[in-house]
């Protein structure tokens, strides 16, 4: 009996842990196409015509320093990536340090940091992509010298710290540049993959959700997208087979977050960009582990990555023809896990009302979940009761999650004495919760007479 006993209650808490897990979003339907931004408040709306035009739910990688961990700002964002059925997958970044040309090497309590920072966050879906730094097989990444040791513990203290909050954050690796060799300023990836196994007891690569690749088409950024192997768009199929042994049986969805071709002066031109992006994504990108592809970059002015931008600086036409071919494929309707939920649900009533004059019950809740509340869709529902007459007063149109919500119902009935009614909370049809409560019905005769008999 007690093995019988045991047996049920480890079955039971996998199954729990499995329910909260993060998701893979292969798994449902999924708009793959995605785009790198680094303003967020300015390109947000051309971020959605290219990756959501004849598709839904597409992904935008952000970059977020620990300089910049405004919950205002970010929330905001996060908002109208919700508004725009945007996807982020958020890049965590230290401090540059310009005197010495990198960026720094985290501080002892980053990780908690940002796990703190992250939870006071509402996310547009259930899964909240987190890439945990970038390129660290390169000095200028990670405080001026490569250490696979040091960033296998800073990951493996991330997730403790971000799972501990939730088991939604889901959790991506430091892409890695598959091209570089080994030198005093860098380190081969399979060896970097290799030290990352062994620098730990905890089987790091077994710990992550999904598995993020900087896929470029290298040499010099331009080679075909027929290229075959490390160092073409085809990178991540190498890796996934290098880092194989260490994650033995676990699937890992694909997320290139950095590729694209350089526009080059008597090279590569926008038409042959072009060209590629759509053989790209229609014959080797098509591949069912990929969950998304987010080329670097829509916007970048400056000349260091402008030859990589999709957004013209100067002139009449403000994007690059890859700019719309891209926009213009055939995509996916996405339609990624999102929960639909309130707390504090909270109903305020007098203490009686008169029979056939009106009376306010007033009605608050928070919107906990991941989708953004619009009069029309949300409803609050009087049932089980003879009230029939009533009207809801809101106090804004829209609501995102983590906004408080305010309403006030006028009721009115021709019944007298105790009135049970219940109170229903309803999203597109949906109902997320219901409060039954009693309210008390008097006449103008018996309020009369009761007033009377104080007098008395």
């Amino acid at each position: 009996m007690l093995k019988l006993f045991i047996s049920f209650f480890v079955l039971f808490i996998l199954s729990a842990n499995s329910a909260f897990a993060a998701s893979d979003p292969t798994s449902v339907p999924n708009n793959k196409f995605g785009i790198n931004i680094l303003s967020p408040e300015a390109e947000i709306e051309d971020a959605n015509a290219l990756v959501n035009t004849n598709g839904d739910w597409g992904y935008v990688v952000i970059t977020i320093t620990k300089n910049e961990r405004s919950i205002e700002r970010w929330q905001n964002f996060l908002n109208q990536a919700n508004k725009y059925h945007l996807i982020p997958i958020v890049r965590l970044a230290t401090e540059f340090d310009s005197e010495n040309g990198y960026w720094k090497r985290p501080s002892e309590n980053d990780a908690k940091d940002w796990a703190e920072f992250l939870s006071k966050l509402y996310f547009p879906t259930k899964n909240r992509y987190i890439q945990v730094y970038n390129e660290v097989n390169r000095d200028s990444e990670w405080g001026g010298s490569v250490d696979p040791a040091s960033y296998t513990s800073e990951l493996d203290r991330t997730i403790d710290a971000l799972k501990s909050k939730s088991n939604d954050f889901f959790i991506l690796n430091a892409p890695l540049d598959l091209a570089l060799q080994n030198s005093k300023s860098s380190m081969e990836a399979s060896e970097f993959f290799k030290a990352m196994d062994t620098s730990t007891e905890s089987g790091i690569f077994k710990r992550l959700d999904g598995w993020a690749s900087h896929s470029y088409p290298n040499p010099n950024f331009s080679s075909s997208p027929r290229k075959l192997g490390k160092i073409g768009i085809r990178g991540y199929d190498w890796e996934l087979s290098e880092i194989s042994p260490y994650v033995q049986d676990k699937k890992l969805p694909v997320f290139i977050t950095e590729t694209g071709w350089q526009r080059i002066e008597n090279g590569l031109s926008e038409d042959q960009i072009s060209e590629y992006y759509k053989e790209a994504f229609g014959t080797i990108w098509n591949d069912e582990r990929i969950a998304a592809v987010a080329p670097f970059v829509l916007g970048y002015p400056e000349p260091l990555f402008n030859q990589f931008s999709f957004k013209i600086n100067s002139g009449e036409k403000s994007y690059y023809k890859y700019f719309d071919t891209i926009r213009d494929l055939p995509k996916v309707k996405g339609a990624p896990q999102r929960d639909d939920s309130f707390s504090n649900f909270r109903v305020f009533v007098p203490n009686y009302f008169v029979k056939s004059i009106g009376s306010y019950i007033t009605i608050n809740f928070k919107n906990t979940g991941n989708h953004l509340w619009s009069l029309g869709n949300l409803k609050i529902k009087i049932a089980e009761s003879d009230m029939d007459d009533y009207h809801v007063f809101w106090y804004k149109d829209k609501f995102y999650p983590g906004d408080e919500v305010q309403a006030v119902v006028l009721i009115k009935s021709d019944t007298y004495g105790t009135n049970p009614l219940t109170i229903q909370i309803l999203n597109e049809g949906n109902i997320l919760g219901e409060r039954k409560i009693y309210l008390r019905s008097e006449t103008s005769l018996s309020l009369f007479i009761q007033k009377l008999r104080t007098l008395l």
